[in-house]
């Protein structure tokens, strides 16, 4: 770190990533075991949205990481290739689009303000006046993309599709059926191949949109062996464990270049002589120092994750569907 700007720490601030809560496990229910997956992602979606368009900061990443977790489940318990299934797919994805960029902000936030000491510089002060009006802009873009009315018929579509699935489970069609079985086992075999083809596009060298991609396929196929795993079809739980610790590695990364990128937007737009341009520089180099360390240990576990899409792939697919070539 660099000694000339007060509020730049000498040690790493921790992450203030926040973990999203997990599915509660289910209690006395006599619903099938998918039905009660089902229901708690929904119930999870509608415990957080409205906060999440009022602005909370806690409810934007929950109900984020509800919208992921619909995105895995809806596909099983639904044709996506009906009309109604490829809308109510289509509607996750908008809304987890535009939950991301007002979470990506609050995290930037809060490092910034982790990485400021009592008295804020200059600097420090215009980056947080900064991220808080694009986090501004960033909310009333996520209002218009989700407004009351389509938030109340995206609840509601979710809701029929809970009691569809209760319906079928009162009716004693227990288990998981062999065609919810088999999509299930091809989204968790495609989840796997593209986790595999991201960590061998993304290589050795730090290029930041192949390391997010890396990202984003771990998440993913997380979220799937977290439902495998909630289904009691497959122990998924030492998996999901290792996909977790590379995600909040990866995780840190991501959040760290949201702020590098921010910092510059903001140094681009002030005297390049000037002090709060100096800071800012500062706190890049400090960013960039961050960033290598956290790709240095990703490169230590990638090799690690390479094989983990292998196991998926050789021997977790095939326990769900012995028909579906890998």
């Amino acid at each position: 770190m660099s000694a000339g700007n007060p509020d730049m720490q000498t040690t790493s601030i921790a992450s203030p990533r926040r973990r999203a809560t997990p599915p509660a496990t289910a209690g006395a229910d006599d619903r099938t075991p998918l039905a009660q997956s089902l229901g708690r992602r929904v119930e999870a979606l509608a415990g957080h949205l409205q906060a999440a368009l009022g602005g909370d900061e806690r409810a934007i990443h929950q109900a984020r990481v509800a919208t992921r977790r619909l995105r895995e489940i809806v596909p099983i318990v639904s044709d996506t290739q009906s009309g109604r299934g490829e809308r109510l797919r289509r509607r996750l994805k908008r809304l987890t689009a535009a939950l991301g960029p007002v979470r990506e902000l609050d995290v930037a936030l809060m490092l910034v303000n982790g990485r400021a000491k009592e008295t804020p510089s200059p600097a420090i002060v215009a980056l947080r006046a900064h991220l808080t009006e694009r986090r501004r802009v960033a909310l009333e873009h996520l209002r218009e993309a989700c407004d009351s009315g389509r938030a109340r018929r995206l609840l509601s579509r979710l809701a029929d599709l809970v009691r569809d699935r209760d319906l079928a489970s009162r009716r004693g069609h227990g288990g998981l059926p062999s065609r919810e079985r088999r999509r299930l086992a091809r989204g968790v075999i495609d989840r796997a191949r593209d986790l595999g083809i991201a960590v061998a596009d993304a290589g050795a060298i730090l290029i930041i949109d192949r390391v997010h991609a890396v990202r984003i396929a771990a998440k993913r196929l997380r979220y799937a062996l977290e439902l495998t795993g909630e289904l009691r079809l497959v122990r998924t739980a030492s998996l999901v464990s290792s996909l977790r610790a590379m995600q909040d590695v990866l995780g840190e990364l991501h959040d760290l270049d949201v702020l590098r990128t921010e910092a510059r937007r903001v140094r681009s737009d002030v005297p390049p002589d000037s002090i709060v341009a100096r800071n800012l520089e500062e706190l890049t180099d400090d960013v960039d120092a961050d960033i290598r360390l956290l790709h240095a240990r990703y490169l230590s576990g990638a090799r690690a994750l390479a094989a983990l899409t292998d196991r998926v792939r050789d021997r977790i697919a095939p326990c769900l569907d012995p028909s579906i070539s890998t």
